[in-house]
């Protein structure tokens, strides 16, 4: 979250938490080092590299790869970005013009806003393509991007942007990660077993009984647990600490 907290232009954090969103995979230090290097690619404005005249060249992220995502996915990525720029001018109004004039609806309007940029990839490289533009519509939870409507639509607070009014706060879903998969279940918040798109409306779904405006809102520091390596398995000595232990079925009475 550091990456888009460092501009100060808000298109250019709208560019930047996409970008980082997309990209927030794997171990913390990886996806620091591989962003580091992404954003050195983009000087000194993100935004501006995206919609420039002359586009990102293939030989200025060669040989930037992250885990599975090859240079050339890297490359094909940032293409598909530039285009949606040049499109409609921001990412936001991308998001409008897939759900049109139909109301509001979150999982339906993220499969269109995704599938502006899988549209403009090309035909190679499809794994990394549906890695990078996950599909909601087939069940996929869509943790960066659910992440990244987090940061663009809530705050800001110091934690999120608010750079978006397109959509609204009560209608977020969770980033759905093993953190919040994990802890969902120890919570009660969900009874599903298996971390897709229906676990994560089950999850925000309880977490919008105890706050209806901002449901989304107790994402970072339920998560921050686990990062942190707070709460990775039940153990007594946390747990005695820990904010929610007494909602937990790893911990108190029921630690076994």
């Amino acid at each position: 979250m550091a990456f888009p907290h460092r501009y100060s232009d808000p298109r250019d954090a709208e560019a930047a938490a996409f970008l980082a969103a997309t990209f927030a995979f794997g171990a913390v230090l990886q996806i620091r080092n591989f962003l580091s290097r992404l954003f050195d690619a983009l000087p000194p404005s993100p935004h501006a590299a995206l919609t420039g005249a002359e586009p990102v060249r293939r030989r200025s992220v060669a040989g930037l790869s992250h885990r599975f995502i090859s240079s050339d996915g890297v490359y094909r990525f940032l293409r598909c970005v530039r285009g949606a720029y040049l499109a409609h001018g921001s990412l936001e109004r991308l998001y409008i013009a897939g759900r049109g004039e139909a109301p509001p609806d979150l999982r339906r309007d993220l499969a269109r806003f995704l599938d502006g940029f899988r549209d403009r990839w090309g035909k190679s490289l499809s794994r990394e393509r549906d890695f990078l533009f996950p599909r909601p519509e087939r069940g996929s939870a869509c943790k960066r991007h659910n992440l990244f409507l987090r940061w663009v639509v809530r705050g800001p607070d110091g934690v999120d942007l608010g750079l978006w009014s397109a959509v609204s706060p009560r209608d977020l879903i969770v980033p759905l990660d093993t953190h919040m998969a994990r802890l969902g279940g120890w919570l009660g918040l969900t009874r599903r077993k298996t971390p897709d798109w229906r676990m994560a409306e089950e999850i925000t779904a309880s977490l919008r009984a105890a706050c209806p405006e901002d449901p989304v809102k107790f994402d970072y520091p339920l998560t921050r647990l686990g990062i942190l390596r707070i709460c990775t398995r039940p153990r007594r000595g946390v747990c005695g600490h820990c904010p929610v232990a007494s909602l937990c079925s790893r911990s108190g009475p029921f630690h076994k």
